[in-house]
């Protein structure tokens, strides 16, 4: 299983602190460090609200390495883009960023930018996706 793993990956990815994980859980910044750490566990109920925070399955958060899954969604970006025949321009605008700071991410790594919560709604959204599609699915397969 992969919560602890997973549960820090999409913390640090989403830019947030171990407190903003604790508020939302009701818990003490100690215990998300537990969590993180695989000492303890969160109950179902906790479980829910991460998968609904982080808009992903409850299997997603637990049984996949979400981690080693962030190169899909470069490739998943890539995908669209080319598919609806969109420049790096139209791409920053979808996304609300500077198409400097587009160049930029996909030189260092887009994750970045799309974990961003307002990008990914913005992308999902334009795209017909569901939430969890850019990174948990090969698009070019799907689509």
């Amino acid at each position: 299983m992969y919560l602890a793993r997973n549960l820090k990956y999409l913390r640090m990815r989403n830019r947030e602190m171990q407190k903003d994980i604790a508020d939302l859980l009701s818990v003490s910044k100690q215990t998300v460090s537990a969590y993180e750490n695989g000492e303890c566990e969160p109950g179902i109920e906790k479980l829910i609200l991460l998968a609904e925070h982080f808009g992903m399955t409850l299997d997603d958060l637990i049984l996949r390495d979400l981690e080693s899954l962030a190169p899909l969604l470069i490739r998943n970006f890539r995908f669209l883009q080319k598919k609806y025949e969109m420049s790096d321009r139209e791409m920053a605008i979808l996304m609300g960023i500077k198409r400097s700071n587009l160049k930029q991410c996909l030189s260092l790594g887009i994750e970045n930018f799309i974990s961003c919560p307002e990008c990914r709604t913005r992308i999902t959204e334009y795209f017909g996706l569901q939430a969890g599609d850019m990174c948990l699915k090969d698009l070019s397969k799907e689509m």
